[in-house]
């Protein structure tokens, strides 16, 4: 059987080989016919020009509107940048150019921009801006005390840079590192003083007597056992509890008054009968 089919496949060989010739030939004259096509111009060649053209013209208006979109949102952000770089040139004395913003402020979330210590060394106060989120914060030992946005009213983006840029503008080192107390006692429970620096309230020693008002019974006491022990208060409780009492007489004293009362009553009937009976 499969001598037979080997012989069918041979007999078929040559009919094949005449198919593929006549194939062969076909390409090849397709082929000529192609390149006299290419030599010959092309009848709408002006009109092709001319789309071509168009649409490129087309294109190149629809970029510039991107273009000009993205550089619209671009510029408030270079015009925040640029009063960035002028307040710190304006404030510290510095003199740097537009171009280190992104080398002196890797990171648009935490642009730190003034930074100082309390007079007496102890804390440190930062105010940075946030570039991605249009807010600032201002810190004490790298604890936020206070945050807020400059989107003032809820209007976007573009607003929060104009404002944000305008606050750079007109603000000084001081006003960003001046600290509320309301904002740093809700914050941290601190309290600051006069010259500025920092304290805990309740750690001070108002009587001096030793003791922390925190632990203080009575700070107002200078005495340590009585502050300690809170005695004076308790003296005073059982005076005005002992003063009440004396106010008031007791059960027992009424009843002790009344059997007094009934035997000085007794007596005083036995000595009339006692008299009437001697005058008889």
């Amino acid at each position: 059987g499969n001598i037979t089919r080997l012989d069918n496949v041979i007999d078929r060989m040559p009919e094949k080989l005449k198919r593929l010739e006549e194939k062969l030939i076909s390409s090849k004259e397709q082929l000529e016919n192609a390149k006299e096509e290419l030599k010959k111009p092309f009848e709408k060649a002006e009109e092709l020009k001319t789309k071509v053209l168009r649409l490129a013209e087309l294109n190149k208006l629809l970029d510039m509107g991107e273009v000009e979109e993205k550089r619209n949102d671009n510029s408030l952000i270079e015009d925040v940048k640029r009063a960035i770089i002028d307040f710190c040139n304006r404030e510290y004395e510095e003199n740097h150019s537009y171009d280190e913003f992104d080398t002196l402020y890797p990171d648009l979330k935490h642009i730190g921009i003034a930074y100082t210590n309390t007079p007496d060394e102890r804390h440190e106060i930062q105010y940075e801006l946030n570039l991605e989120d249009y807010t600032w914060t201002q810190y004490i030992d790298n604890k936020p005390i206070k945050t807020e946005s400059f989107d003032y009213e809820n209007k976007g983006e573009n607003e929060a840079l104009k404002n944000m840029k305008n606050e750079i503008e007109l603000s000084s080192f001081e006003d960003l590192v001046y600290v509320d107390s309301e904002d740093l006692r809700a914050a941290t429970g601190l309290d600051i003083d006069d010259e500025g620096n920092l304290y805990d309230p309740l750690a001070k020693d108002l009587d001096n007597d030793g003791i922390p008002d925190r632990y203080d019974n009575d700070f107002r006491d200078s005495d340590y056992f009585e502050s300690t022990y809170d005695v004076e208060d308790n003296f005073h409780t059982k005076e005005e509890t002992a003063q009440k009492t004396e106010g008031k007489p007791s059960i027992l004293g009424q009843i002790r008054a009344f059997q007094m009362q009934e035997k000085s009553e007794s007596r005083q009937e036995s000595k009339e009968q006692q008299y009437e009976q001697y005058a008889r």
